[in-house]
């Protein structure tokens, strides 16, 4: 059997810098990342394993600057020590499918269109450099700022199952180590989606979790679209970011970019906001009370359709007058996502959207008519 130290030696040994690797001087060089020790990942990684064996309320914060790493996607040997070429060949190994169709998008999809996405680590990945022999931490979405508070990526689904984990990683894997590769591989699968729905318009979400995290990136999102559109594919691109320069970006007018309200300072400073079309996360605290609970109390209730109530009449109308008076907009301005679905796109008037904590879809970030999404804490 290997031992764990004879382990830590074999990965140690591999790490012998090469000259052909994750080309972080040229394609990457805007990518904000750290080299990450064999030692300080191995012991990552126990500490992972170990926090999966406590009960829900023993379990340890693990260090935040890590990336997260599911416990079912570390493999072991019979001895329980990890088998770290393994690991790495399963964060490594070509994912099946990139594209992806989460509930969202689902919700989102219609007669006339198909919604569907792709999604990266949030915050932080994980990379190894193939060529290289070295394992980095890669800052996925270097325009954070508050939201990492409530990141819906950081929870639920996202980080339940090992699944989610190892596609979003081995996603993150494949665009550093084979961005040419990368692009291939996603062009063709639109490609096909496209041909099998035609007649429909595909809606395409760049990153559900994660970010813009390099010019590189970008411009592989700017080439998809236009060759799609150029081929004549019905085809959009469409996604939320808190990196300013992607903002200010020229695009295609079918690539759609919503500006985050809660990026950090140094991004923000870089956007004409009251210019941008963008996405507001609503605090809990401005809204709850006029949302009906169920009988338990601890949820909302909701209709025969899966949309959340409103607890009297006039709540509906409260909620414009708050959201009209915290963000500065007209409340006229300020519909239901249900009202926007009833108004054709691009009509002439310019809206401001409320999506529900749950129910709703994305529609409002994909349509250039409406400014500002506002999404209510989930």
């Amino acid at each position: 059997m290997i031992s764990k130290q004879l382990l830590l030696e074999m990965i140690e040994e591999a790490m012998i810098p090469h000259l052909n690797e994750v080309d972080w001087e040229k394609d990457f060089s805007d990518v904000k990342k750290t080299c990450l020790d064999p030692k300080q990942l191995l012991s990552h990684l126990n500490d992972v394993l170990a926090n999966k064996q406590l009960p829900t309320k023993e379990k340890k914060k693990l260090n935040p600057n890590m990336p997260h790493v599911h416990a079912g996607a570390i493999p072991t040997d019979e001895l329980d020590n990890i088998d770290v070429p393994a690991f790495i060949k399963n964060i490594t190994q070509m994912p099946p499918q990139i594209i992806s169709g989460n509930a969202k998008m689902q919700k989102s999809s219609d007669g006339n269109s198909m919604s569907i996405n792709l999604g990266i680590p949030a915050l932080r990945g994980l990379v190894y450099d193939i060529d290289g022999k070295q394992f980095y931490i890669v800052n996925t979405c270097p325009g954070a700022g508050t939201c990492v508070f409530v990141c819906y990526a950081m929870k639920g689904s996202y980080i339940m199952f090992p699944d989610v984990f190892v596609k979003q990683t081995r996603i993150l894997n494949l665009l550093l180590n084979y961005p040419d590769k990368f692009k291939q591989i996603l062009i063709r699968e639109l490609e096909i989606i496209c041909m099998k729905n035609e007649g429909k318009e595909i809606v395409f979400r760049w990153n559900d979790a994660g970010d813009f995290f390099g010019k590189k990136y970008f411009e592989i999102a700017r080439e998809i679209t236009n060759e799609l559109t150029a081929a004549g594919y019905n085809f959009k691109s469409y996604g939320y970011t808190k990196v300013g320069d992607v903002v200010n970006k020229d695009k295609p007018e079918n690539f759609v970019i919503n500006f985050s309200d809660d990026a950090n300072k140094k991004e923000t400073k870089k956007v004409d906001v009251q210019a941008a079309k963008r996405s507001v996360i609503v605090p809990k605290e401005l809204f709850t009370d006029l949302l009906k609970r169920d009988a338990t109390g601890r949820n909302y209730a909701k209709n025969a359709k899966g949309k959340i109530l409103f607890n009297k009449p006039t709540s509906l109308d409260e909620l414009k007058t708050r959201l009209s008076n915290q963000y500065g907009v007209d409340k006229n301005s300020i519909i239901t996502y249900d009202q926007m679905l009833s108004i054709p796109p691009n009509s002439g008037k310019v809206y401001n959207v409320i999506v529900m904590p749950s129910g709703d879809g994305d529609v409002s970030a994909q349509r250039n008519d409406i400014k500002i999404t506002f999404l209510l804490e989930h």
